[in-house]
């Protein structure tokens, strides 16, 4: 059996993380391997240390991770660390940093699309950047979606690396856990396609049940994530919704706060945040977005949260209260179905 295990790099999952982990007998984590990391496992190396070898963009998360994995490893679970696109990734940053150029590369070489990939994605996110700035709103609107299309496609392949490495693992496991991120969905289609019915094959949210109380379905996509997700499945996509996603993640990036909250007794601040903010989002139009971006463009997460909340308390008046706790299409539904997608 091979759980796909849907999450977020936060803190509030790791508790139901590690209960899930302990009813598998390997664990796939997505990363690339660390030369150190069998020796932080048996503690010949200390966390800090080993930490201290590696950029993370969450380091109390990451940190909380390891003393996990440690728990694992005492109790004899197999924890491996799989992540083909981001191995190349490392690698092409050594090569780069030696003077590698990259008409050396080897266009038979997986590393070569992965160069590629990331380059594209680099541009668009640098375009992005620049346009953010002093732009009019259309091409700001413009700049996201084309880095959400560079970034669908980045996604896509390292998924499909990845799946591709993880059917290996899975013929030595009885069972196995692969972590991965909610953005990841297309890893389990390619599983899906690479296994066929011979393996049991299950794709679990860790946070169901909570986000099912926050906004009625099972994962917190907001507009940025559901414009990318799109574009995974559908990468020659072409609809005024993707500009309209575009606009409203412009305005969601900067309601959500951007250090790690650490959870209280039974608390998911994070996920607090990110169903508020995505509640609120979904019901701006182009035009509120285009008001809004102005005002909210170079503000901390909770300047910007009182402009967008008293926005909307003016636009929707009394009704404003009820969309502080319900979401606007809370119906239910899949993954898929959120996306406008076909179930695999």
């Amino acid at each position: 059996m091979i759980t796909v295990a849907f999450s977020t790099h936060r803190l509030e999952v790791l508790k139901k993380a590690e209960t899930i982990m302990r009813t598998h007998d390997t664990v796939a984590l997505e990363e690339p391997p660390h030369p150190n990391f069998y020796a932080m496992l048996e503690g010949h190396m200390s966390i800090q240390e080993y930490l201290e070898k590696s950029d993370y963009e969450f380091p109390r998360f990451a940190r909380a991770s390891c003393l996990l994995y440690r728990r694992l490893h005492a109790q004899g679970k197999h924890l491996l660390q799989v992540d083909p696109y981001l191995e190349h990734l490392n690698r092409l940053h050594d090569f780069f940093a030696d003077g590698g150029d990259a008409h050396a590369l080897d266009p038979k070489d997986a590393a070569y699309e992965v160069y590629h990939a990331e380059r594209r994605a680099t541009a668009t996110l640098l375009d992005f950047y620049a346009k953010s700035v002093s732009a009019p709103f259309s091409d700001v609107v413009a700049s996201v979606v084309a880095f959400a299309r560079a970034d669908a496609a980045r996604i896509g392949l390292r998924d499909r690396m990845r799946a591709e490495a993880l059917t290996v693992v899975a013929e030595g496991s009885e069972s196995l856990y692969v972590e991965c991120g909610y953005i990841h969905w297309s890893l389990f289609r390619h599983l899906q396609r690479l296994l066929g019915r011979r393996t049991r094959l299950r794709p679990l949210f860790l946070l169901d049940q909570e986000a099912r109380r926050r906004i009625g379905k099972k994962q917190v996509l907001g507009p940025g994530d559901r414009l990318t997700l799109r574009l995974v499945f559908r990468e020659n996509l072409r609809t005024p919704l993707l500009s309209l996603l575009a606009a409203q993640s412009l305005i969601f990036i900067k309601l959500v706060h951007k250090e790690e909250m650490s959870p209280s007794q039974g608390s998911f601040p994070h996920l607090d945040d990110e169903a508020q903010a995505d509640r609120w989002t979904r019901c701006l139009s182009w035009k509120d977005c285009e008001r809004l971006w102005p005002l909210v463009r170079q503000k901390p997460s909770q300047p910007a949260q009182d402009i967008v909340r008293s926005y909307l308390q003016e636009r929707f008046n009394h009704d404003f209260e009820k969309l502080e706790t319900v979401h606007p299409n809370a119906t239910g539904g899949g993954f898929f179905d959120s996306l406008g997608l076909r179930r695999p």
